[in-house]
């Protein structure tokens, strides 16, 4: 009895790194997709397709919210219930295993509840009873009633409580029904906000026809067959839920090296990404208006490339600041290595969960996407690492970071343009975005000229020295505006042009401006600038 009180603890003692975590989960996944696609009669074995993803995403859903479900019931850092989870998560292989055991080869067809409001009850009660003729939980509902006896079990031997542990049990069976039955409670928040219908009123045939129906993705078509459908929908709002439960699982773990990494995270860089992102969406618009097909799952596929963006800039930020360790020791000391927060070995692993969970982002929206994102991080690799390390060039590092910016405005745009990608963009944009940004983006290096200097990173601000470097930038910020006019034909920008150009001179040649603020009051005038150019030419 001892031994057995002592067995969950034997799983804290050696909790598995980030990496190995989410590579050894993703080995589970890839084995259940085996079984469901290969091994079971009439399986169909798939590549390369956005609905792949889809096992991944539900259950990481799932294990993340009982893992954080278990954290609370036995009141202990999630990070000492790792290896337990990772070890219980081999459970997900096993349901296709006893459904071909029983039927000799196949397995049960067993998708999600598409219930209404009135039966969800019934259902929940009975354990996945009083299905519609036709579903049938075998497997399922074997491992289910195996997970919540293993959260009584655990919970019980943890803390001594037996009403604890009835608790604790019986949340774990509650969200597993909530997943099994995602789709009929989305329905009902859908029609709740949307006013079409009582959330009562709302019926099985609704909850199909609203999920499970193929829908327009802005110019993005879906080519999978009809019954792909339903898991290409429910990836996109998949994937800004998991992002939540996993930034909520860091935060539990460790507060300091979540505060860090998220100050860290370079604010005016992430706004600049982002307006570009939407800049592109907006030329996209102009280009292929009818292409514009609003509805929440377009808007989530949107959400969804934002975020991969956001992913890829923070996987591109953790390589960076890997390789640029010496020198933020002298001039960026605040930043996560030179605190010791976090290791390198430990940055490196986030970055590269950062990177997976960018292509994923991209991936489960269109593959094109993904390999946009890729060709980005590759872009910043070759900017920020050995043997290139093309940072200490001038001019070269900045047209690479600049045309790293510009994927971002062709992912934004190819959203809308759909197989046209970015056929309907004007090459004027395009050169006008590259020639600003490349001398436009050595502002950033002005805080760090004493440490890129003793390093040998031969950055413009290194080079002209900090009083002719301000006075460089401050006239090109000027000639960027006013070259807006020119490039885009339209002479009624002339005046509001010299009117921002002049402030981001006067802006960047007062000393009495730090290097650190050059960004922000820049990025503050493009954005107002922005703003009347959209009112003038398009409005």
């Amino acid at each position: 009895m001892q031994k057995m009180n002592k067995w969950p603890d034997s799983f804290s003692e050696k909790a598995p790194s980030p990496l190995v975590w989410f590579l050894s989960f993703a080995g589970i996944i890839a084995v259940r997709l085996f079984l469901d696609n290969f091994v079971a009669q009439q399986g169909k074995f798939t590549l390369a397709s956005p609905t792949d993803a889809h096992n991944l995403l539900f259950f990481l859903l799932v294990i993340i919210s009982l893992w954080l479900w278990l954290a609370l019931c036995v009141q202990e850092n999630p990070l000492k219930l790792s290896n337990l989870v990772l070890w219980a998560s081999l459970i997900i292989i096993f349901p296709p295993i006893f459904d071909m055991l029983k039927t000799g080869g196949g397995i049960f067809w067993s998708p999600y509840l598409f219930s209404s409001f009135h039966d969800l009850g019934p259902q929940c009660v009975s354990f996945l009873g009083n299905l519609p003729t036709g579903m049938v939980y075998f497997g399922t509902r074997i491992m289910a009633a195996v997970c919540v006896l293993a959260f009584l079990l655990i919970i019980f031997l943890k803390t001594k409580n037996v009403w604890r542990s009835l608790a604790g049990a019986l949340g774990a069976y509650g969200i597993l029904f909530f997943f099994v039955s995602f789709p009929s409670w989305l329905s009902f928040v859908y029609h709740f906000f949307q006013g079409s219908k009582k959330i009562t009123a709302v019926t099985s045939i609704d909850i199909v026809q609203f999920v499970g129906a193929p829908k327009p993705i802005f110019g993005v078509e879906f080519a999978e067959s009809l019954k792909h459908a339903l898991s290409f929908n429910l990836n996109l709002i998949y994937f800004p839920l998991l992002l939540g439960l996993l930034a909520i699982l860091f935060f539990w773990i460790n507060k300091d090296k979540f505060r860090a990494l998220a100050g860290n995270a370079r604010l005016p860089q992430l706004l600049g990404h982002t307006g570009l992102f939407f800049a592109g969406l907006w030329l996209g618009y102009l280009a292929y208006p009818g292409n514009l097909n609003l509805n929440i799952f377009s808007a989530f596929a949107a959400l969804n490339l934002l975020a991969a963006i956001w992913l890829a800039w923070l996987a591109s930020v953790a390589v960076n600041d890997i390789y640029d360790f010496s020198i933020d020791a002298i001039s960026n000391q605040d930043r996560p290595l030179p605190k010791k927060i976090i290791t390198i070995g430990e940055y490196w692993q986030i970055g590269l969960i950062f990177f997976i969970l960018s292509l994923v982002g991209g991936f489960i929206v269109n593959p094109k996407f993904a390999a946009l994102l890729l060709v980005y991080q590759v872009i910043a690799w070759i900017y920020s690492s050995p043997p290139f390390h093309l940072k200490r060039l001038p001019v070269a590092a900045t047209l690479l970071a600049a045309a790293d910016l510009i994927i971002v405005l062709f992912i934004g745009f190819a959203l809308i343009s759909g197989d046209n990608n970015i056929q309907g963009l004007s090459w004027r944009v395009i050169l006008l975005l590259l020639l600003t940004l490349t001398l436009a983006l050595p502002l950033k290096d002005f805080k760090d000229i004493e440490a890129d200097k003793k390093h040998n990173i031969w950055t413009l601000p290194v080079l002209l020295g900090e009083e002719k470097g301000r006075l460089f930038m401050a006239a090109w910020a000027f000639v960027s505006f006013v070259l807006t006019v020119f490039f885009l034909n339209e002479f009624r920008l002339f005046w509001w042009a010299v009117l921002c150009g002049a402030g981001a001179f006067l802006v960047i040649v007062n000393k009495k401006t730090k290097p650190r603020q050059f960004f922000w009051w820049v990025l503050g005038i493009a954005a107002a600038y922005g703003l009347i150019l959209v009112k003038i030419i398009f409005l």
